[in-house]
């Protein structure tokens, strides 16, 4: 039996050494085209996460900046006084984490979206 098993692994070790003589190349290709290729995937998938998030915040700014609002002088004034001077980045950056933390709660389903295929 062991003089069989002997034979067989002598056998299949030259098949085996031809084999990756002739493939071993190709295989270590397709490994490394897989492996860029999901890096790409990922990267892809980052830059439109950023994007979105970018576009979000241009999207606050302008309608934070974009908002008139006709009132008397004397209430205007009022509000003036109580409001600070950069009230409208206040309310981008309180938008914006709200936003974030909504993304940050999505960003693994999106991110391994697709990651199956």
């Amino acid at each position: 039996m062991a003089a069989l098993l002997r034979l067989l692994l002598s056998r299949f070790g030259i098949l085996l050494t031809e084999l990756l003589t002739h493939f071993g190349g190709l295989f270590v290709r397709a490994y490394l085209w897989l492996k860029v290729a999901k890096l790409g995937i990922f990267t892809i998938k980052l830059g439109i996460f950023f994007g979105i998030l970018s576009a979000m915040i241009n999207g606050i700014k302008l309608l934070g900046n974009s908002l008139i609002v006709s009132m008397p002088p004397m209430l205007a004034d009022g509000i003036t006084r109580v409001m600070p001077d950069n009230f409208y980045a206040c309310v981008t950056t309180i938008l914006l984490a709200k936003f974030i933390v909504y993304t940050f709660h999505i960003k693994d389903r999106v991110l391994h979206m697709g990651s199956d295929v």
